[in-house]
C-alpha cells in the first residue's frame, strides 16, 4: 500500500467544498431552510481523532521500539493502517463539505440560524482537519523501517 499523499487529500478536500455548497443550496431551495448540522457531530471527529493518535503512539512503539507485545501483532497494525487512511479521505471530506455548507452561511449571518450554522461548520471543519492530521500520523507510524545492512545475509568481510 502506498502512503496518502497530502496532495490528495488537499484535492479531496477543494473537490468536495462546491458539492457541500451545492447540498446546502439544494436543501435551502427545497425547505427555506440550510441542512442542520448535528453538534455531536465535531465531538465524534475528535474522538476518533484522538483514537488515531493513540493508536499511532501504540504502533510506532512497537515498529521502532522492537516492542514485540502480545497486544499488538502485524495483523492489527496493517489493519489500523488501512483504517487511517481510509479516515484521511474521510476526514478530507467532511473538510471540503462543511467547508462548503459554512461558505453557503456566511451569506446569512445576520440571522440566528446562519450564525448557527456558520459557527458549527467552522467547529467541524477543525475537527476534520485533527481527524485527518491524526489519521496521517497513525498511517505513517505503521511504516516498517529499511532492515539494517548486516540482516539482510551481508556479512562484515
Amino acid at each position: 500500500m502506498q502512503r496518502t499523499r497530502i496532495g490528495s487529500l488537499i484535492w479531496v478536500a477543494l473537490v468536495a467544498v462546491p458539492i457541500g455548497w451545492s447540498i446546502g443550496r439544494v436543501v435551502d431551495a427545497m425547505s427555506g431552510a440550510l441542512p442542520p448540522i448535528p453538534w455531536v457531530l465535531p465531538l465524534l471527529l475528535l474522538f476518533l481523532a484522538i483514537g488515531m493518535f493513540a493508536g499511532a503512539r501504540a504502533v510506532r512503539g512497537w515498529i521502532t521500539e522492537r516492542r514485540f507485545d502480545r497486544r499488538i501483532d502485524a495483523l492489527r497494525v496493517a489493519r489500523s493502517v488501512a483504517l487511517a487512511k481510509a479516515s484521511a479521505y474521510f476526514g478530507a471530506l467532511l473538510v471540503g463539505v462543511y467547508a462548503g455548507l459554512g461558505l453557503l452561511a456566511l451569506g446569512l449571518l445576520d440571522s440566528p440560524m446562519g450564525r448557527n450554522r456558520a459557527v458549527l461548520s467552522a467547529i467541524v471543519v477543525a475537527a476534520a482537519v485533527v481527524l485527518t492530521v491524526a489519521a496521517v500520523r497513525l498511517e505513517r507510524a505503521g511504516e516498517v523501517p529499511p532492515p539494517p545492512d548486516d540482516e539482510n545475509g551481508a556479512s562484515p568481510a
